[in-house]
């Protein structure tokens, strides 16, 4: 596993035109961020996730280009693993394939598209990456699954990277979903704003599902999802919450605890709370800026907060 601190700008895009995205991803790839992601939703009133990032893989020169998280269930294994290794040459070996099960039944029923029970896409989403794997490091494939089937395939050009590029899982579901990430992932992606109890609790599950499958947790890195509010002073910090509880309809008091498993205060205040979870073990955090995205915060971030982390992880 890779120790090097990583941090992604999350980007819920839902809202953004994509001059707006653009800006932010260009942004984030000048100032050193280590990815930036979007989300993969067919049924709400925001640019879709495949094309949206195909774009913007070209505007960057940099920066990693991670879906958070695409659904299995929305393309058919041999049309994902296409577009991924398009992606990857487009990007020059910067894609991480990041994939769940598919976890929006709504979003599912609204296009047309099943919904099989949990248990059953995720077994869809074994398959899918074995598959998917196959395709990417081998020049024929033939595979007769319980879901899919391949006679013959092919996946020309293949991926940038080698063997293939990194696949994150995420989602929820720790009987079902951990047993995939076990098996398969590189980087493993659950929840919202956990504690590191909730965090120790959910990696001794993932422990047990690893011993199933005779593999080493150390194998996947896990990373930590929280929203970010940063300002360069207390005074300025206060503002933000001001501003923050206002655009939230609630009180100061109510904003400050809604704060309060976010990276929040100013830049030295939020090193200490994220070097927490750096001394457990968690390596990677996608921030959650506020909506829209403000430039000085990446910059403040960026500026104050990323270098201590690149000075101690080696």
């Amino acid at each position: 596993m890779n120790n090097k601190v990583k941090f992604s700008v999350r980007i819920h895009q839902g809202g953004y035109t994509y001059q707006s995205l653009r800006r932010i991803w260009m942004e984030a790839d000048r100032l050193g961020y280590y990815s930036a992601t979007l989300y993969d939703l067919l049924n709400v009133p925001t640019l879709e996730c495949w094309t949206t990032l195909s774009a913007l893989a070209a505007e960057t020169s940099r920066i990693r280009i991670t879906p958070l998280v695409l659904a299995n269930t929305y393309r058919h294994p041999a049309v994902f693993a296409k577009m991924a290794s398009t992606l990857d040459v487009i990007s020059n070996g910067r894609l991480e394939v990041g994939i769940g099960a598919g976890g929006g039944r709504g979003d599912h029923l609204a296009s047309g598209l099943e919904f099989p029970p949990t248990s059953v896409r995720v077994k869809m989403l074994e398959e899918s990456i074995e598959m998917m794997k196959r395709l990417w490091t081998e020049d024929e494939v033939t595979f007769e699954g319980e879901y899919y089937s391949l006679n013959g395939a092919r996946n020309l050009p293949g991926p940038v990277q080698k063997p293939h590029p990194p696949f994150l899982i995420g989602g929820h579901g720790e009987r079902h979903l951990f047993r995939a990430v076990a098996r398969y992932a590189d980087i493993c992606n659950v929840g919202f704003e956990m504690d590191l109890e909730e965090h120790r609790a959910s990696l001794d599950v993932l422990g047990e599902h690893c011993r199933n499958v005779g593999r080493e947790p150390s194998e996947i890195e896990v990373s930590h999802n929280t929203r970010v509010v940063i300002a360069g002073s207390e005074s300025e910090f206060n503002g933000l919450v001001s501003e923050g509880a206002a655009k939230a309809n609630l009180t100061e008091a109510e904003y400050w605890a809604s704060l309060s498993r976010a990276i929040a205060g100013t830049p030295e205040q939020c090193v200490e709370q994220i070097k927490r979870y750096v001394d457990n073990g968690i390596t990677y955090f996608f921030l959650l800026f506020p909506d829209p995205i403000p430039t000085e915060s990446m910059e403040l971030f960026a500026r104050e907060v990323m270098p201590v982390f690149a000075e101690t992880a080696d």
